[in-house]
């Protein structure tokens, strides 16, 4: 079904139109589009924002990060040279120790220990605090003279055979080195010189445990000597392969190295005047836990502060775009109804004055000879016409209160077709009606007869048109009332073409209309009567014509 103001005109029928009011008012949507860009562009504004306050903590964290780097390197350099500094210092002591002996000119070890030799070494090492693992008097190929205590282990391996002992004679120097192998004990080595000759060595052992060096919860210590092999710690230890290389890097520049899939932070320094090599290691995670946890409080403070400012931000912006939404809507509602009042009354008037008139013409062709009964049924057409343009105008323009009360759905569909049968037009297009009965709903009949009225009169007129002009030789309309779980339904469908597709985005708008004659109103009106009732009015377009449905809830019955 198609409504008067709004079905598609035949070709040689006025464009669309609508009844020209001046409007100050936007076009429909527009503040609300213009509300949609602004908010797209404050919220990329707030999310560069929220990127900018993400990133300030970031690279705030990576400076820190970056400052505890350098100063935990800073510090563990001083830490490795002071405890290096703090062992050779141990070292030139025991060396100092035994070259004070060696020195002593009763000392010849290359013909034995005599009496007077051995309580020289027993006044000087007897249970010496110094050596923890003992010392030892050598001959010049390396034989136990003579040592403290007797059973003092000298390893396994030939003496002279040892690294360590090749470069004292070469280098008629003491030397400090492992006795045997890795893991220690430390040997302090003091070659006796005559005349050019080595005479004898003056050894000391040490375990490494003994040494002043200590190390601490967060840091590890290695010794190492020229060789790469570890003094320190005694315990076996198992590293990846060039390991000491990279320890001997360290000597050069502090910097990160990686231990069995931990990265750790190193510094080195050299022991004295000796090839030993110490370094001090630290965990870096460990090191950087307390900047990383201030890190994430920091990051999650900013993500939730973001948060919170966008959600406040998304709330207020739904809030004004619905509060924009019904501003605009009550304008166009104000706007509309100010030019309506002014049409409406003027309009009224005018064609109240031609009703007096055709009236009266009336009351004269009542008393003229017969034959004359065409031009009288013209004029009751065109009386008709006027009628309903008049009442449609009142109603819209100062609409009446609804005054409900119990209401047959199929009796108000009968007196609508009742008024509908008696328009000209109603001769040119087949009714069709299906009206289930017993449908009671709680409204008022006179504006629920007045909206099934303009659409069904909507449907015949278009029905009408259609025919006049060639496009449907056989225009029907077919109505049919039907029950819908707890609801009305009333379906009105025509043949006669459809809305003008232009008018279907406006075809529940005051004035707009496809026709030369129409204001409209039909439809507006029927939407709002229906609304009222609490139901609803919808179109479907279908491929002959239109179909409009109305729904109204049923009265609940106790």
């Amino acid at each position: 079904m198609t409504p008067p103001d709004s079905h598609s005109s035949p070709p040689n029928t006025p464009p669309l139109r609508t009844l020209p009011v001046p409007t100050l008012t936007p076009t429909p949507g527009e503040l609300a589009h213009a509300q949609k860009r602004g908010g797209r562009s404050a919220l990329l504004g707030l999310g560069l924002v929220g990127v900018v306050a993400l990133t300030s903590p970031v690279l705030g964290y990576l400076e820190d990060v970056g400052n505890a780097r350098e100063e935990l390197l800073g510090h563990l350099s001083n830490q490795a040279r002071v405890q290096a500094d703090a062992l050779g210092v141990h070292l030139l002591l025991l060396e100092a120790e035994l070259a004070r002996v060696a020195g002593h000119p009763t000392l010849f070890p290359e013909d034995g220990a005599s009496p007077a030799e051995q309580a020289l070494l027993d006044s000087a090492f007897y249970h010496s605090s110094l050596f923890s693992e003992g010392v030892a008097l050598l001959g010049p190929r390396g034989e136990r003279v003579w040592s403290d205590p007797p059973g003092m282990s000298l390893g396994a391996s030939p003496i002279t055979a040892r690294p360590w002992f090749q470069r004292m004679v070469e280098r008629k120097a003491p030397a400090i080195d492992l006795l045997e192998g890795e893991g220690g004990p430390l040997v302090v080595a003091v070659p006796m010189i005559k005349e050019g000759q080595l005479k004898g060595v003056l050894l000391g052992e040490v375990r490494t445990e003994a040494l002043p060096t200590r190390s601490t919860e967060e840091t590890a210590l290695f010794l190492m000597d020229a060789r790469g092999r570890l003094l320190l710690p005694s315990s076996p230890f198992s590293h990846q392969e060039d390991f000491s290389g990279a320890l001997r890097s360290l000597a050069k520049a502090p910097g990160p190295l990686m231990l069995e899939g931990n990265r750790l932070m190193g510094a080195a320094a050299w022991v004295g005047r000796s090839e030993l090599l110490l370094v001090v290691l630290e965990d870096e995670e460990s090191a950087t836990a307390g900047l990383r946890s201030r890190f994430l409080r920091q990051l999650a403070f900013h993500i939730a502060l973001l948060t919170c400012t966008l959600g406040l931000f998304l709330v207020l912006l739904r809030h004004s775009y619905r509060s924009l939404l019904a501003a605009e809507e009550r304008l166009r509602r104000q706007e509309t109804m100010a030019a309506l009042g002014t049409a409406a009354a003027l309009i009224a008037h005018e064609v109240k004055n031609a009703l007096n008139g055709i009236q009266a013409a009336l009351s004269v062709l009542r008393t003229t000879p017969a034959g004359s009964e065409l031009p009288v049924r013209g004029l009751r057409s065109q009386v008709e016409r006027l009628g309903h343009l008049a009442r449609s105008l009142l109603s819209f323009g100062a609409p009446r209160a609804a005054m409900r009360r119990s209401c047959e759905v199929h009796l108000l569909v009968e007196e609508a077709l009742q008024a509908v049968r008696m328009l000209p037009e109603s001769e040119e297009v087949e009714l069709r009606t299906s009206l289930e009965e017993n449908l009671t709903v709680q409204g008022d009949a006179a504006l629920l007869v007045s909206a099934i009225d303009n659409l069904v009169r909507n449907a015949v007129e278009a029905g009408a048109v259609a025919k006049d002009t060639g496009l449907r030789p056989s225009p029907w309309v077919a109505v049919n009332l039907s029950r819908d779980g707890d609801a009305a339904l009333l379906v009105v469908e025509d043949n006669a073409g459809g809305v003008d597709p232009r008018l279907e985005p406006r075809l529940w708008e005051p004035f707009a209309t496809g026709r030369a004659k129409g204001v409209g109103l039909g439809l507006p009106m029927a939407r709002t009567s229906v609304e009222a009732h609490g139901g609803s009015l919808t179109y479907t377009r279908r491929p002959q014509g239109s179909l409009f449905t109305l729904r109204l809830p049923l009265e609940r019955t106790s």
